[in-house]
């Protein structure tokens, strides 16, 4: 199964930059992202945890960008996304206690996993919400 956390956390935080100067609903990002508004806030809420964004709640409430687009880096809405648990992961088969390999594979994945993870980390922290902003076409 693909883990869509991450781009479409990017998609709201894009949107919310572009109208930085507008409170905008779970309902528009959800019409936006083509989703629904409970998955949305779910989004959101980890976005807020992470003080990415701010969050009104009320009539005439929303949310919107809370850093300027250029403070904030593509592996801070990375982090924010995926929480603690990475985007790839070792399965979880039942190791095969009489196979060399199968004793095996478990720490060979990890040390693959970790890797890059930390190289996506590492490309991530040096791009710029800002940088995305200015690819989006008026």
């Amino acid at each position: 199964m693909v883990d869509t956390r991450f781009s479409l956390s990017v998609h709201v935080m894009i949107t919310l930059a572009y109208n930085e100067d507008e409170l905008v609903n779970s309902e528009y990002l959800a019409g936006v992202l083509k989703t629904n508004p409970t998955f949305v806030r779910k989004i959101v809420s980890r976005l807020v945890d992470a003080e990415l964004v701010e969050s009104f709640r009320g009539k005439g409430g929303g949310i919107r960008i809370a850093r300027a687009p250029q403070e904030i880096s593509l592996k801070d809405i990375y982090t924010a996304a995926v929480e603690e648990k990475c985007l790839l992961s070792t399965h979880k088969k039942p190791i095969f206690k009489n196979c060399p390999v199968s004793c095996s594979m478990d720490e060979i994945l990890l040390d693959i996993v970790g890797g890059i993870e930390h190289s996506t980390k590492t490309y991530l922290a040096k791009m710029r919400l800002s940088d995305l902003l200015k690819k989006v076409k008026k």
